[in-house]
């Protein structure tokens, strides 16, 4: 069975060589290695070339996110498996061997998640990821001892900083969404993928070593407009109308909160508030999309309730880890 592991840079000759070794060490040897340069301006196109002349590498004239360079890698990947990559990732060496043997052990499983430690703690950054009852997504396992969930078992969603997707899963519910660009496309992909009845399995022994946010920053000005916008964006898309509207109180809840963090503690006031307004600003376009992907939706009600964070326990961890801080 092969594999394309789609690996998106930009800027990141310093990252990259780790990644792709870590690679080269996996023992399933089934797999192509696609790397898109998003338009770097640090030499990388050419450090890849010179030392790892095996990577088909596509190289972007422009900065196309997150999303875009996927897509461009997808375009061109040939494996029954699709395996995106962080270019701050490093991975264990059975890695793709665990995920692989996980993903074919049940026909209705469509993506696996890692547990990705973040690199040089031991401390997890994801051991999956979950939805809110305000239907937001979040990370299980934020921030909590690395020994910590060592069973396997399903799970509502897996970080793209490290994910394998069935390739017949993706031909059913789409890719990533260009129009997202970065933040919360894992989210969005997630919970179409959740709503139309794939499981995903978490595999913990599939360690990835993580360097957090190291291209953009995890509170920069872009990475506080996107994961504004596209926050509301996923909401918009995918939940079904009853739900959407019995979820308004805890919706309310989570953006007062959000209001609160970004713009009096965080300061990013400017690209948070602006975030929101392209949200508005892109409505019927999600509501275009929202059509389709309504009549991919085969969970009940009870079966979409059942799998939520309480948004009242997911703001009570988000406090406590303010207060370690």
């Amino acid at each position: 069975m092969l594999v394309s592991v789609i690996i998106v840079n930009w800027n990141g000759r310093h990252l990259i060589d780790r990644c792709l070794n870590s690679l080269y060490d996996q023992t399933y040897k089934g797999y192509e290695i696609i790397v898109v340069d998003n338009g770097s301006e640090d030499g990388s196109p050419s450090f890849i070339t010179e030392k790892h002349p095996s990577v088909k590498l596509i190289g972007l004239s422009e900065n196309r996110g997150f999303t875009g360079g996927n897509i461009e890698g997808y375009r061109q990947a040939r494996g029954d498996y699709i395996a995106l990559v962080n270019n701050d990732a490093v991975l264990s060496e059975r890695w793709l061997e665990l995920m692989i043997e996980s993903i074919s052990s049940d026909d209705r499983i469509g993506l696996c998640s890692s547990k990705i430690i973040i690199a040089g703690t031991n401390r997890i950054d994801s051991a999956g990821d979950i939805f809110t009852t305000a239907f937001t997504g979040t990370k299980i396992g934020e921030n909590e001892d690395a020994g910590r969930f060592t069973e396997r078992r399903m799970i509502p969603g897996a970080c793209a900083a490290a994910v394998l997707y069935r390739r017949s899963m993706l031909d059913e519910i789409g890719f990533l969404d260009d129009d997202f660009f970065l933040n919360h496309e894992d989210t969005d992909l997630n919970m179409r993928a959740w709503l139309a009845g794939w499981k995903c399995l978490f595999v913990p022994d599939a360690v990835v070593y993580h360097k957090v946010s190291a291209s953009i920053g995890s509170l920069s000005n872009t990475a506080v407009y996107y994961f504004a916008r596209n926050n509301e964006w996923v909401w918009l898309k995918n939940v079904p109308l009853k739900l959407l509207i019995k979820s308004l109180p805890q919706r309310v809840v989570y953006e007062c909160a959000s209001f609160g963090y970004f713009c009096f503690i965080a300061k990013k006031w400017r690209p948070f508030l602006k975030g929101k307004l392209d949200a508005v600003l892109g409505f019927n376009m999600m509501m275009r999309k929202r059509r389709t992907i309504q009549r991919l939706v085969r969970l009940s009600e009870d079966e979409i309730c059942r799998d939520l964070m309480p948004i009242s326990e997911y703001l009570k961890i988000r406090m406590t880890s303010l207060r370690e801080k």
